[in-house]
């Protein structure tokens, strides 16, 4: 086994990689694609690495600064797993980390046992995770009638600002709420080239008010939910149906979507309409009382 410097010219070899990893340990079709893994491992402020044996590359992982913080990631072969690779391979991603920032987080999109005993090991703590679930679009999904009196539109550039007022009314007493202003919001949520109007749908009462929201990408749920008052009363679950029916009914075989782990009540929707878990999300982050 012989580690080396990565950059642009072995993306692919990160790609077939990731493609490999992704088979064993589930998750996103995304987290597989040139485009994200190039973003991790070429370009300006990172600084990647590479096992390889046999000009096969077994290991890779990088370092890189994103949105004023710097970020740990890496991945292993699983027919080359239980040889040292991944301790060997974090320890240097580390050592890297710790001359670039006082403090740094490390990411994985398939969180395994292993390697999570391996994070802790180091003096990790977790401090975020999610589970990323799946749904054949193909099976039935189960019956959803909207309560009486709502009335449902799309998205559009009149709307999104109840959209956001939904969204903020349902969310913020969750654990970890981001307070994100409007224009964040509305640009997280509909800035990406797969986000998808029609699919996209708010749920109003009779005087005008929001009630519930769901957004959608093209093959994502990316969020869904109802206002305190409207809780409990199907209206989440009519929403979703509704975008994922319109998902389906424009050729899409599948679809995905994450949920928090401290929000089981969403898992439990979720669950009821089909869906099922493919991998777990998850950062970690250096104690504090760690050097």
């Amino acid at each position: 086994m012989e580690w080396a410097e990565l950059s642009e010219a072995d993306v692919p070899a990160v790609v077939d990689l990731a493609v490999r990893c992704a088979a064993v340990d589930g998750g996103l079709p995304a987290t597989t694609s040139p485009g994200f893994l190039g973003r991790r491992y070429a370009g300006e402020g990172v600084t990647a690495v590479g096992a390889f044996q046999d000009g096969l590359l077994t290991a890779s992982g990088s370092v890189r600064g994103t949105g004023g913080s710097t970020v740990v990631t890496g991945q292993v072969d699983p027919s080359h797993r239980g040889r040292g690779h991944g301790t060997a391979l974090l320890d240097r991603l580390l050592e890297t980390a710790r001359r670039r920032a006082d403090a740094f987080r490390v990411e994985t999109e398939s969180l395994t046992p292993e390697a999570d005993v391996l994070f802790t090991s180091r003096g990790l703590h977790r401090t975020f995770a999610e589970d990323v679930m799946r749904r054949d679009l193909r099976a039935p999904f189960p019956e959803a009638v909207f309560p009486a009196g709502v009335e449902v539109e799309e998205w559009n550039d009149t709307n999104r600002v109840d959209f956001f007022e939904a969204y903020a009314s349902s969310f913020a007493d969750r654990p970890g709420f981001p307070g994100w202003s409007q224009d964040h919001w509305i640009d997280w949520t509909a800035g990406d080239d797969d986000f998808r109007p029609p699919y996209s749908l708010l749920a109003r009462s009779a005087d005008g008010s929001a009630l519930g929201f769901v957004t959608c990408a093209r093959d994502f749920l990316i969020q869904v939910g109802t206002v305190p008052p409207w809780r409990h009363r199907g209206l989440g679950r009519a929403l979703a149906v509704t975008a994922l029916t319109r998902m389906r009914d424009t050729g899409e075989p599948e679809v995905f979507l994450d949920v928090n782990l401290n929000n089981p009540a969403s898992a439990t929707l979720f669950r009821r309409l089909g869906f099922t878990p493919v991998a777990r999300r998850a950062r970690y982050e250096l104690r504090r009382d760690v050097g």
